[in-house]
């Protein structure tokens, strides 16, 4: 065999290795990434339950802040970019939130007192598929407003899944 064909086999194969390493052991992420690279992309955008990625374009704060009243964020970062989305949670259960960038994500409990809700973990999710952060929250069914800010991007790809429990 060529040099040059070697070489062409040995690169498919690493490549081949280096996707099923990057395959997350978390299933619902790993679901989440499956359907990463078919994202659609919207504006606005209103979400049931676990939901498949979406890229949704954030409005300088400004702009969402006319649109929607003063947007309070937890990060201690100043945001360029924010926008909100409605949730709808009818199955209750723990839901892991994913992200491509290293946004702000809040999820605002709309029927407790507009309480942003702490994480019950977070995951730095796999980078190499595009995924740069994932949170998990447990929601119980209710209305919801996912909350979106960043520093330095005006889209985010986001995803969420719920968790299955062990039967």
């Amino acid at each position: 065999m060529s040099l040059s064909l070697l070489f062409a086999l040995s690169l498919l194969a690493s490549t081949a290795r280096a996707q099923e390493a990057c395959v997350s052991a978390n299933p619902v992420i790993g679901a989440m990434q499956a359907q990463w690279n078919n994202a659609r992309t919207e504006t606005t955008a209103a979400f049931t339950d676990g939901f498949v990625p979406v890229t949704l374009m954030l409005l300088p704060v400004d702009e969402a802040e006319t649109k929607y009243g003063k947007l309070a964020v937890k990060s201690k970062n100043a945001m360029r970019f924010t926008n909100r989305y409605g949730w709808r949670i009818e199955t209750e259960g723990d839901y892991w939130v994913a992200a491509d960038a290293p946004a702000w994500m809040d999820v605002i409990d709309d029927t407790n007192g507009k309480q942003a809700l702490e994480p019950l973990t977070f995951n730095h999710g796999l980078r190499c598929a595009g995924i740069h952060k994932a949170l998990k929250f447990h929601l119980p069914a209710g209305i919801y407003t996912l909350l979106i800010a960043s520093e330095d991007v005006d889209k985010v790809k986001v995803s969420a899944g719920r968790e299955t429990p062990p039967e």
